[in-house]
């Protein structure tokens, strides 16, 4: 009896504080159909799908234009003592830019995905382990991207 009179006398005192968590915000971040992407330089296959399918190349109507350049880097992590390679990194960055309509540069800023993967015997499999952990360290560096993003932003709007 008595937690029930406590409860409610903790409900009846917090229900209108003005508290609310943040993951029950109203939403009004950015929403990522605001947000149009292209792209600066040359751009890997991989990349540019995996990007594309995380933000829209329509420039109509979009509020925001992300400019990205990407730089892809193989690392040898194991050698072998023969000289052979055992174990690869792939490192991706994304230098990216956010225009606003107006061609103002809102944000200029990188982020950076990685994917590890062991070499195969077979060349196919390799190439498509490579392929795969190509879209796995961009989709680590797309969603830091976003996240960058749609956090500045939020801030830009608030002032």
């Amino acid at each position: 009896m008595i937690r029930i009179l406590v409860l409610l006398f903790i409900f009846s005192n917090f229900s209108g504080c003005g508290f609310k968590p943040m993951y029950k915000s109203d939403g009004i971040g950015i929403e990522l159909d605001r947000l149009s992407i292209s792209f600066k330089g040359t751009v890997d296959y991989e990349i540019r799908e995996e990007l594309q399918s995380i933000l829209s190349t329509e420039q109509k109507n979009k509020d925001y234009r992300v400019m990205v350049e990407a730089k892809e880097e193989m690392i040898p992590v194991i050698i072998n003592e023969n000289g052979t390679v055992s174990k690869y990194q792939i490192d991706i960055a994304l230098f990216f830019e956010v225009k606003d309509n107006y061609g103002k540069v809102l944000i200029d800023d990188v982020a950076v995905g990685f994917a590890q993967y062991d070499v195969l015997v077979s060349e196919i499999e390799n190439k498509d382990l490579k392929k795969q952990m190509l879209r796995s360290a961009t989709n680590d560096a797309a969603s830091l991207m976003i996240t960058k993003i749609q956090s500045k932003l939020s801030l830009i709007n608030d002032n």
